[in-house]
């Protein structure tokens, strides 16, 4: 899911803002939404190195949520001063419950190493 919003976000962001209903910003502020997807993409591609070395996965977990949880909060944040519209509401939704389930499967040590 990251790693294709990123995608989106550095190529063509004005789909990923008419997705969310969004209205397009000025030109300028374009470069803004790719470095952000350049972010949203490093994120995305964090997970593959879980599934590829399950021993880092619950590092990547506690680190990707943190993430998910300050962004979710910002966006919040931002929403509540009018700084942004309420349709940024569902990314923050989305951070915050993948963050959620992530909080869940660190709890149940989904990512425990298994001894050979």
């Amino acid at each position: 899911m990251d790693s294709i919003t990123g995608l989106l976000l550095i190529f063509v962001p004005s789909v990923v803002l008419k997705m969310l209903g969004i209205e397009e910003p000025e030109n300028a502020y374009f470069v803004f939404l790719s470095w952000m997807g350049v972010f949203i993409l490093g994120v995305g591609l964090s997970y593959f190195f879980a599934l590829r070395n399950p021993s880092d996965g619950r590092l990547i977990w506690k680190i990707t949520a943190l993430i998910r949880l300050l962004v979710a909060a910002f966006i919040g944040w931002k929403v509540m001063t009018n700084d942004l519209e309420m349709r940024w509401l569902l990314v923050a939704s989305s951070d915050a419950m993948v963050a959620a389930f992530q909080c869940y499967g660190l709890r149940k040590n989904w990512w425990k190493e298994q001894v050979v």
